[in-house]
């Protein structure tokens, strides 16, 4: 990279950023490691991000309240073309060891275990007016119900690698267990109603995957595979003094799932004129039960395994010193989510003496808009290192912010 190019990529970001910028708690973490031999980290997530929904109602689902037609009224109001909603959820408990594997001088061994939840859809418009309001506004036109997708998936990892004990570098090779996983595919969806409701005619075209549901709580078993997770990082000393650029892939995988999982594919056409009884005096005739209701719609599933990706992340950083006490860093990155584009955070962090830092985040993309989050880090002592931040702070206190989130991070070296 010449020197020139590396100049106008970090001015660029330093005008962008203004100056906001966070120092990655993996150096904290080398500091600390450089006075023992062993460390362990306890990391745990939650962050829930949209384009659309106002925390407001997803508050209200969640503690299953009424939702009153205003409340409603005010999340269809900012829906736009293409929404998107979706969350992260897990823990992280990780051992790194001395500096040296066997004949490997500089690495560290590894070992890490890990549950991830994690969900992501895009929907239109029209779906959340005929979910919200039902179908009455839509009398004499379609609804538009697709393109639309979601995924929900569980599992665990269980992983063994090395990090390099200069550098943040690392790779590690996970075995997944995987807990549960439904997945909705919609191409195209329509609905038509027709004056008075006389008629309702449907057309769908898309695929539905789900493992089997019959033991999906924690601790079971539906399916197994394997993934890598990696970083490599490295100075541009042509740049400035103390740049580091990183890439990094997170879980990068499949899971194969059970041939006790299922699956459906519909390309139909479905319309309904209403229920016609011949005697209203032999209604056991009439009455229609989800037996006939699955025949007739052919919404029969069939069994069979199946292999997915994860819903791996793809990464990369640039880490710069500012001043003495200021750092900041930009990151870019893409997980593999219905609904989730790429996400763009600048962030800053400045240190309070040699124990305390805080810092800030700006950040765009991913499943929703624009966010603004907070940091804090301390050192107790000489061994241990705490940290916990929120993405987007605003989420907890204004019921029109949409999303939230908060992360933990607790590092003990002995």
């Amino acid at each position: 990279m010449s020197r020139a190019l590396c100049l106008l990529l970090v001015q660029g970001i330093v005008f962008v950023a203004n100056a906001q910028w966070q120092l990655s708690r993996s150096d904290r973490a080398m500091e600390l490691h450089s006075e023992h031999n062993d460390l362990i980290s306890i990391d745990g997530w939650f962050d829930y991000n949209t384009n659309s929904l106002r925390n407001e109602l997803v508050s209200g689902l969640w503690s299953g309240s009424y939702l009153d037609r205003d409340l409603r009224e005010r999340t269809r109001a900012v829906m736009r073309e293409r929404n998107s909603v979706g969350y992260v959820l897990g823990g992280r408990v990780t051992w790194v060891g001395g500096d040296s594997v066997e004949s490997h001088v500089g690495w560290r061994s590894l070992m890490s275990m890990a549950y991830h939840e994690q969900m992501g859809a895009r929907f239109t418009r029209d779906l959340y007016a005929v979910t919200f309001f039902g179908n009455a506004g839509y009398e004499g036109r379609r609804a538009d119900l697709g393109p639309t997708a979601v995924t929900r998936i569980r599992y665990q990892t269980i992983g063994v690698g090395m990090q390099h004990a200069r550098t943040n570098s690392f790779v590690r090779l996970d075995f997944v267990i995987g807990q549960s996983y439904d997945a909705a595919d919609v191409e195209w969806a329509g609905m038509y109603t027709g004056i008075d409701g006389r008629v309702i005619r449907a057309t769908v075209l898309g695929d539905y995957y789900r493992s089997d549901t019959a033991s999906s709580r924690f601790g079971q078993v539906n399916g197994f595979g394997l993934a890598v997770s990696g970083r490599w990082e490295t100075e541009l000393k042509r740049c400035m003094n103390g740049a580091h650029l990183s890439l990094e892939v997170e879980d990068l995988g499949f899971a194969s799932w059970s041939g006790t999982s299922q699956r459906i594919t519909k390309d139909t056409i479905i319309e309904y004129g209403g229920i016609e009884v011949a005697n209203i005096l032999e209604l056991d005739n009439a009455l229609i039960g989800e037996d006939q209701l699955l025949d007739t719609f052919g919404l029969r599933y069939r069994s069979g395994s199946f292999a997915t990706l994860l819903p791996f992340v793809l990464r990369a950083s640039l880490r710069l010193p500012m001043s003495e006490r200021w750092n900041g860093s930009a990151t870019v990155d893409q997980r593999n989510l219905p609904g989730y584009l790429p996400q763009l955070v600048f962030a800053g962090e400045r240190a309070f003496g040699s124990r305390t830092g805080a810092g800030a985040c700006l950040s765009f993309g991913g499943f929703g808009g624009l966010r603004l989050g907070a940091m804090v880090r301390h050192r107790i002592g000489g061994r241990v290192l705490l940290e916990a931040s929120s993405p987007h702070l605003p989420g907890f206190f204004l019921g029109s912010a949409r999303g939230a989130g908060a992360m933990f991070n607790a590092m003990v070296a002995f």
